[in-house]
Order: structure tokens, then C-alpha cells, then sequence
């Protein structure tokens, strides 16, 4: 595989996509396209996607079931794969709140890109501490999102997700239960965490996983994140 030194290898310009892929199938390919022909937009990248490379990459590869990775910058256009390691895992998680505080003001985090560290950095910090994983907050004490997926909570039957704007990415699994599940989309401050009774992540390879704990708070139920996962499976998470 031959890489191009240029922006996105000096700079951070560029971005991502990871799809699981079932049986040979990448689960909502046309979602994560459109998301990073977006991001391609933001950053000034003109270049087209040849949707027949993905196809040609997966019908080749021994294995059937895996997360595909996309990176694309001004002159790459790459395509890897690992184990998926949600597969056969349905882990109940614990989170911790990072001490890093997330910018809403920043155009970055909106996007998929490949000044991705932070949240690698902070991921390793949680499971160091003890955890699972972290949750970022912004900087009016806003749940964002944890380093690797999206948030959920659950409250006398009804499920809310922090906004947008408040400081996260637009998951692509996000956008798809906001699309088949009654889900409220609004500012959820760190003081009110303690007043739900369910918590779930979600991201476009584990699906939906249940959350027990961020730091000291304690969630309990379960129903809604069983709920989900149920109608999930007919995808193959």
C-alpha cells in the first residue's frame, strides 16, 4: 500500500469511517458515505469516493465479518480492517468523567477526522482508572458524548440524547435510532445524571450496550437498552 505524505499526515486534514461489516454486508454504508462526503466538504477535499474499492476490498478479504476502516486525505484514499471485538460481547459498561473538557465551539469535533488522539488518550485513561470508557463534558457541564460513542438515558419510559451542539459527533447508529426509536434531543447537564434511571451508548459497531455507572452515579435499568437490542439483531449486532 503505497500512502501520500500530505495534509492529513501533517496536519490532522482529512477523515474517517469505521462500518461493521456482516456476512459480507457494510451495515449503512450510504450513511457513513454521506457523513464523510460532508466532512470531505469542511475540510476542502475534493475527491470522489469509488464505493466499488469498498465492495471489491470486502468481497476479497478471507474473512466476512470485521470493521472496515476508511481513511481519506487530500491524496489517500485507504482501506484497512481488524477483528470485531463487539461481536460476540454484550459488556455492560462503566464510565468516567474526563477531566478534559470538550469545546462545542470547535468546527473539529463535529466531524470524524484524523485529529483523533484526544479520544485515544483519554479511553486509555479511563480503562487505567478502572473503567470502561470516558464521558467528555463540554464547557457549561453538558454531557457530550464518551470517547468512543454516542449517549443515551432514560427517564420515567422516555429516552433523551445530548444535542449536537452541544459538542459531539452525529453518530451514524445515533442518527438511525433517532430515526426508528421516540428520542429527545436536548441539553443534559452532569447535575441531572443522577436523575435518570437508565443509561446506553451506542456506535455503528457495538450497536447498543448497556451503561451502569459514570463514576459514582448508578443506573439500574435495563429495558429500553434490551429493547433496542432485540430490534437490532435482524442487522447482526
Amino acid at each position: 500500500m503505497k500512502i501520500e505524505f500530505d495534509g492529513g499526515f501533517s496536519f490532522g486534514k482529512g477523515a474517517f469511517e469505521t462500518i461493521k461489516v456482516v456476512d459480507g454486508d457494510p451495515l449503512f454504508l450510504e450513511k457513513h458515505l454521506e457523513r464523510l462526503k460532508k466532512s470531505l466538504k469542511f475540510f476542502g477535499i475534493e475527491r470522489e469516493i469509488d464505493e466499488k474499492k469498498i465492495y471489491d476490498y470486502i468481497k476479497n478479504s478471507e474473512e466476512k465479518n470485521f470493521a472496515l476502516k476508511l481513511i481519506v486525505s487530500d491524496e489517500n484514499f485507504i482501506l484497512t480492517s481488524r477483528k470485531d471485538n463487539y461481536r460476540d460481547d454484550n459488556k455492560i459498561f462503566s464510565l468516567k468523567i474526563s477531566k478534559v473538557r470538550r469545546n462545542s465551539t470547535s468546527k473539529i469535533i463535529y466531524h470524524k477526522s484524523l485529529c483523533y488522539y484526544e479520544n485515544i488518550l483519554e479511553h486509555r485513561w479511563a480503562v487505567e482508572s478502572g473503567y470502561d470508557s470516558a464521558l467528555f463534558l463540554n464547557e457549561r457541564d453538558e454531557a457530550c458524548e464518551t470517547s468512543f460513542a454516542n449517549i443515551f438515558f432514560v427517564r420515567d419510559h422516555k429516552i433523551f440524547t445530548p444535542e449536537i451542539s452541544s459538542g459531539l459527533l452525529r453518530g451514524t447508529m445515533r442518527d438511525f435510532l433517532l430515526e426508528n426509536f421516540e428520542i429527545n434531543e436536548e441539553k443534559i447537564n452532569f447535575k441531572d445524571l443522577a436523575s435518570f434511571d437508565e443509561c446506553f451508548i451506542s456506535n455503528s459497531l457495538m450497536g447498543v450496550r448497556n451503561v451502569m455507572s459514570i463514576d459514582e452515579i448508578k443506573f439500574t435499568g435495563r429495558d429500553k437498552t434490551r429493547d433496542i437490542q432485540e430490534k437490532l439483531k435482524i442487522y447482526g449486532f
